[in-house]
């Protein structure tokens, strides 16, 4: 069941990237500040029904934890349109999975136990980096893909880390209690984000974003549980499965890629799939 849970983030991250392609559209500042106002809406509401326990303490980590995310959602966003969903999302992901899985297996000793246990963990990343650099490829023209846009992709990530990493400090053993100040910390983050384009804050892509906002509520809710019963790199590496949807999404519906790459595309999701299981079951 634990596992189920853990791969719930993966679909929904998955096929976010093909609804703000294809459903919602809008520049990155609507997509972000509508996506963080989206999850508040979800968040208040759980709260409301829920009435989560949360010290100050933990407030401030999570609160903290949401605020860093919006900058790598940011610069995901951005990279969607500058570089293309089936060459960002490998990217990340591999940016993601090597930052997290040392995050949480050397500093927070998730990896603790014999030498063989971290060999194997570092031996499961390695097979998962292959992989994504598999993925790595449209058969396109990539002139668009600038050193900036690659840089901006690179550094934005780091907010990814924050928000996984973070978490753990929290006085908490349930990570849903964070649930709220998390969403608190990305639509504060986004309206600072989106601050000099006033007008994409209250457009009309930004409300119809707030749909966006409610599929990653439920991919980001799941994945705080998965991050309780699983630990943060375990649930951090199942829900980078979301790469295997949104890569395909990006073939099968947005015709990114080339015919002559598939094979290799497939090949690359097979061993990232591979990978996960080798870090879950070691």
């Amino acid at each position: 069941m634990n596992i189920l849970i853990g791969l719930v983030p993966a679909l929904f991250w998955g096929i976010l990237p093909l609804w703000l392609r294809k459903v919602t559209g809008g520049t990155y500042q609507s997509q972000l500040v509508g996506t963080t106002g989206g999850v508040l809406l979800v968040a208040l509401t759980m709260e409301v029904l829920c009435r989560f326990p949360v010290t100050p303490k933990a407030f401030i980590i999570f609160f903290l934890s949401g605020f860093f995310w919006s900058f790598g959602q940011a610069g995901q966003y951005f990279s969607y349109e500058s570089l293309g969903v089936s060459l960002t999302m490998p990217l990340s992901t591999a940016l993601q999975v090597v930052g997290n899985g040392f995050i949480g297996g050397i500093l927070f000793a998730e990896w603790k136990g014999s030498p063989r246990l971290i060999f194997l963990g570092v031996v499961a990343l390695f097979v998962i980096l292959v992989g994504v650099i598999l993925t790595n490829k449209r058969g396109q023209d990539s002139s668009e893909g600038t050193f900036k846009n690659y840089m901006i992709l690179v550094l934005s990530t780091c907010g990814y880390w924050l928000y996984s990493a973070l978490p753990l400090l929290a006085d908490q053993s349930s990570k849903v209690i964070g649930f709220l100040p998390q969403a608190f910390g990305m639509f504060l983050s986004s309206i600072l984000i989106s601050a000099r384009e006033r007008s994409e804050i209250l457009s009309k892509e930004t409300l119809k974003n707030l749909s966006s906002g409610v599929i990653f509520a439920i991919a980001a809710f799941t994945y705080l549980v998965a991050m309780s019963r699983l630990g943060m790199v375990n649930a951090f590496v199942l829900s980078q499965l979301n790469v295997v949807v949104s890569t395909v999404a990006a073939i099968l519906v947005l015709q990114e890629t080339d015919k002559r790459y598939i094979p290799r595309i497939l090949l690359g999701l097979v061993l990232i799939i591979a990978g996960a299981a080798l870090m879950i079951m070691k």
